[in-house]
């Protein structure tokens, strides 16, 4: 961008005043390439065409730190005109992942339809970021990607929350109609098309991805494309390649954006327009490169990616209905086991009806309602609060936090009340709120604009809470590039893993006390989708359980490697062989405390059916520790027989977060996991159901590097 041109007298002579700024203080996904501009704050989205309740533009913070604001100076193209000018107050601060709305009430000039928006240093001569535009956009001006990309124009407003962007509706006579963006033949390519009568000159017309440090790459002089003609952008002439989670803008020779596209994942052949021209893009079945889109009636869907085989379920292969005197919903999804020495429980979701489920735990594992809960309770949003006839969260998944034992926090992907709109939200319950029919949430945290973009019923699906002495310096934090630290994110006190059905990924947030939260890091489950998630302190492993889409398999996730880098490694295990191969949302392992004879219990929960929808089997305890070599362990603290690991993956070494990879995935070695605390509970502990799997072998779960697979879902059965 090319700063207008004014003189230092005329500008410092023009600084007087200044007002107090809107801070909206909510984080979204900080991007972890380097801000475009040294001092990191960058202008994010500029509504020009009368917004609520006026113009304004939003400044983003996509750094790792606070930026001081104080003394800088928003203008419009007219920075000489002492009338269009706004100094920020002495005191703004703004943290990283944050936002800032300067509104037009504040600045006092309106934005025209062909303008500009300037950020200046409080030198008064340092252009800090600008953005300008011909037109009003339909909707708002924004970056794409949040924080870091080209501006383009927004699918709606979104002040002071992370940018939204749909299918473009295309009015440039020349649009971006499909793109390789996984090794095409002989490289990653975008190609245009000229869908007009009219012939086309696009010398000098400009393609760029989401990285800001790419220069955009132009089309040859004399560059014409007639009615109906292609132009395909080379790998080789972009000077780039184009990555998973990428975008391809592209631009007349003046800098004007014309079309873009943004996708979250490789398709398996091409993302194209269909129909050609200005449909809507998805994935395709044929590459086209150079001529028109191979299109059926209908989307597809990119099948997930091929995962490897699984290991075999370590534990006893039968599976049992579970009798309650609770009748379950129809609906069931998440599960939750809270351990406690004088007694454990068992809490369970209803996504129908917000319902929450609490079950005392027998000695041989068998549920009955706990006191006051022979009911279960229904979970309201705070908007319903006067409201106890409102629908409630489409509740998918439950999870408990150590640090707030009284509380029960919810993973929802919507309001039932209005399903046709995704809205992925934590609902914090509190315990002692809870002793009548209903309980309003006492907080809530929308993700909605930090997750993947997914349709309204293929978003969280489960939720699970972490210690921060779990993941400290081994998991790689997103925002930072560098291991997780608790102290970057004061007052969180743990993160909480969610699952997202359609992209079958898992992200960790760091929620706070006023609302807003952070993300932290993004796993890959290399699975077709993820129901549900467990963190088994005693292995140090999350568990991400598929259900029926991909034959119940589960994704374990482990932290860290054997030479202290930051990452993380997957494997797979099979589900019992007595477990119907069914809907099964909900997934919980009960404590290594209660471990007898090498097993502990295990609790799946069914989706769709009323009859026998939670179900008992058991999984191997933990091992116990292994003795330093040099000492001669006590046979008689031996808990079985000899361990034996059995699997084993190639490791796969992915970039730092600040490529176009994908941030978060392992970049350490294939050392093996110490296997956490191993030898806790194995003695006294409570009588489980008989298994029969005394003489089974228990299989120690190593920490290898990450597999760097793809998420996109396999073609599921969404249900309501």
């Amino acid at each position: 961008m090319q700063a207008q041109r004014i003189t230092l007298a005329a500008f410092v002579a023009a600084i007087i005043g200044g007002g107090a700024a809107l801070a909206v203080p909510m984080s979204a996904n900080a991007a972890t390439t380097p801000a475009p501009h040294p001092t990191g704050v960058v202008i994010n989205e500029v509504e020009s065409s009368g917004g609520e309740p006026g113009d304004w533009v939003e400044l983003f913070n996509p750094g790792i730190g606070a930026i001081d604001l104080s003394g800088y100076v928003l203008t419009d193209n007219s920075p000489e005109d002492a009338t269009h000018r706004y100094t920020l107050a002495d005191g703004t601060t703004l943290q990283p992942g944050d936002y800032l709305v300067i509104e037009e009430a504040d600045f006092a000039f309106g934005l025209g339809g062909g303008d500009s928006a300037m950020l200046f240093a409080p030198d008064g001569t340092t252009l800090v970021d600008e953005h300008t535009w011909t037109q009003h956009a339909a909707t708002s001006y924004g970056r794409s990607p949040n924080g870091t990309g080209a501006f383009t124009e927004t699918s709606e407003p979104t002040k002071g929350t992370e940018n939204l962007f749909a299918g473009v509706d295309p009015t440039s006579p020349v649009v971006i109609n499909e793109v390789e963006s996984n090794g095409g033949t002989p490289g990653d390519w975008v190609e245009v098309y000229n869908r007009s009568a009219e012939t086309v000159d696009i010398s000098g017309w400009t393609i760029v991805d989401d990285n800001a440090d790419h220069t955009p790459a132009p089309a040859p002089a004399s560059t014409v494309l007639a009615p109906g003609e292609f132009y395909v952008y080379e790998e080789s002439s972009l000077g780039f390649g184009l990555g998973s989670g990428d975008s391809a803008t592209l631009a007349d020779s003046a800098g004007t954006i014309l079309d873009s596209t943004t996708w979250i994942d490789h398709a398996d052949v091409s993302w194209a327009r269909c129909a050609d021209g200005d449909g809507d893009f998805r994935a395709t079945t044929a590459s086209t490169k150079g001529a028109l889109n191979t299109c059926s009636d209908v989307p597809v869907e990119t099948p997930a990616p091929t995962a490897p085989a699984p290991e075999p379920w370590t534990g006893s292969p039968e599976v049992a209905p579970i009798a309650s005197d609770v009748m379950l919903g129809e609906d069931m999804s998440g599960l939750e086991y809270q351990y406690s020495a004088e007694g454990s429980t068992l809490w369970a979701v209803d996504n129908g009806t917000g319902g929450l489920y609490r079950f005392d735990v027998a000695v041989d594992g068998g549920v009955t309602p706990a006191a006051g809960w022979e009911a279960p309770k229904r979970v309201r949003f705070q908007a319903d609060a006067g409201n106890p006839a409102a629908a409630g969260p489409d509740a998918e998944g439950v999870t408990v936090s150590a640090a707030h034992p009284e509380s029960v926090y919810i993973g929802s992907e919507r309001d039932n009340s209005d399903k046709p709109t995704n809205e992925n939200t934590i609902l914090k319950v509190d315990l002692v709120d809870a002793s009548g029919p209903d309980v309003v949430a006492a907080a809530e945290w929308d993700l909605t604009s930090s997750l993947p973009q997914v349709g309204a019923n293929t978003g969280i699906e489960a939720i699970e809470w972490v210690a921060d002495s779990e993941l400290e310096g081994r998991l790689l934090d997103e925002r930072t590039g560098a291991p997780y630290d608790a102290a970057n994110y004061p007052g969180a006190d743990g993160l909480f893993f969610v699952a997202v059905e359609e992209t079958a990924g898992v992200y960790a947030y760091a929620l706070f006390d006023d609302g807003t939260a952070a993300r932290v890091a993004t796993l890959e489950s290399g699975l077709g989708g993820v129901m549900a998630l467990d963190y088994d302190e005693s292995t140090q492993t999350l568990w991400g359980m598929c259900d029926n889409g991909c034959g119940g398999t589960s994704a374990l996730f482990q932290f860290g490697a054997a030479d202290g880098s930051a990452g993380y490694s997957v494997t797979h295990v099979a589900r019992p062989a007595g477990l119907p191969d069914t809907n099964n949302e909900g997934f919980a392992i009960a404590a290594n405390e209660t471990c007898l004879d090498g097993t502990r219990a295990a609790y799946w929960l069914e989706d769709g059916v009323q009859t026998d929808a939670l179900k008992q089997g058991a999984l191997a305890c933990a091992p116990l520790a292994t003795p330093d070599p040099t000492e001669t362990a006590d046979p008689t603290e031996t808990a079985g027989p000899t361990e034996t690991p059995i699997t084993t993956e190639t490791p796969v070494t992915t970039e730092a977060p600040s490529t176009t990879t994908t941030p978060g995935t392992a970049t350490g070695s294939d050392g093996a996991s110490t296997g956490g605390s191993g030898a806790k509970g194995q003695e006294g502990g409570t009588t489980l159901a008989t298994t029969g799997a005394e003489d089974l072998v228990i299989v120690t779960l190593t920490a290898l590097a990450a597999l760097a697979l793809g998420s996109l879902a396999l073609a599921r059965r969404r249900d309501a």
